[in-house]
């Protein structure tokens, strides 16, 4: 089996096997590992992947793809893998996170090849015994604005998504309350998202609130925190897939900011994990 020495975005140079199946990360060799760093093979480039693993990884039945933000609010690997350890623990499921390279004004290429490894994982599970409607995929921040573009592709398979506090707008064509009344309380402020979107966003970008469809759209849990300047974003998707009777859910949590699973707001995360549990 080969190995290679690779620097990637999960913050560290480490070895990785190199698999071309999913069947050796859902079956590990070394099943006491909670944590393990795997390269995929897609389309001849090698795409990291950090798996998460319940306590029981005999008997797999659901899995979620995570999606992880990155950017706006200084968090860091560590962070997002104690959320993902968090949800691998407590809701017995096994997480797949992946890792992906957001290029200057190379969005929409960041989406598609981020669409692509999800839909490897997505074949990938079903032939290791996964069903694909017990598949969830999880994006939060800048993941959740990838996976909300996701959405908008035709041939989307996704099963069902969660978006986590996702920034829906980038195009500040319109002024929503939560953006005046919260960018100066929350640890994400305008000139972040302005900043980030200056960077990052082409003109092939379309804002998912501007869709004149959401046909496409799978089952759809949005959280958003009432502190959180984005907030007004999530809630106005929900009201567009409402309108087209999409089957979406919307919880908007009080006194949580952008980011708030990364906090120590036990409160906030109890609500989160329900949520999130009854949905899966």
């Amino acid at each position: 089996m080969n190995k290679k020495k690779i620097t990637d975005h999960f913050g560290q140079e480490d070895t990785y096997k190199l698999y071309r199946t999913v069947y050796e990360i859902i079956h590990p060799t070394i099943s006491k590992k909670n944590i393990s760093n795997y390269k995929i093979i897609l389309q001849e480039e090698l795409i990291p992947l950090r798996i998460f693993y319940p306590k029981k990884i005999s008997k797999l039945e659901k899995a979620i793809i995570y999606i992880p933000g990155r950017s706006w609010v200084v968090n860091g690997v560590k962070s997002y893998s104690d959320v993902c350890q968090d949800l691998a623990k407590k809701l017995d499921i096994i997480i797949i996170a992946l890792d992906y390279e957001l290029r200057d004004k190379g969005y929409m290429r960041t989406v598609k090849e981020c669409y692509e490894t999800i839909k490897y994982l997505i074949d990938g599970l079903k032939r290791v015994g996964i069903e694909q409607k017990k598949i969830t995929v999880i994006g939060d921040s800048t993941g959740a604005s990838i996976l909300a573009n996701i959405s908008m592709i035709e041939e989307n398979k996704i099963p069902k998504q969660i978006l986590l506090y996702p920034a829906l707008d980038l195009t500040f064509k319109e002024k929503y309350p939560s953006l005046d009344q919260n960018n100066k309380l929350d640890l994400l402020t305008l000139p972040h998202i302005k900043k980030f979107a200056q960077k990052y966003i082409d003109k092939n970008y379309l804002s998912p609130l501007k869709s004149e469809s959401y046909q496409t759209w799978p089952k759809t849990l949005i959280i958003t925190g009432d502190l959180d300047p984005l907030r007004d974003e999530g809630e106005n998707l929900y009201h567009k897939l409402k309108k087209e009777k999409k089957v979406s859910t919307y919880l908007n949590i009080k006194f949580a900011c952008h980011g708030f699973i990364n906090s120590k707001d036990e409160e906030s995360i109890e609500e989160y994990f329900k949520e999130i549990k009854n949905f899966i």
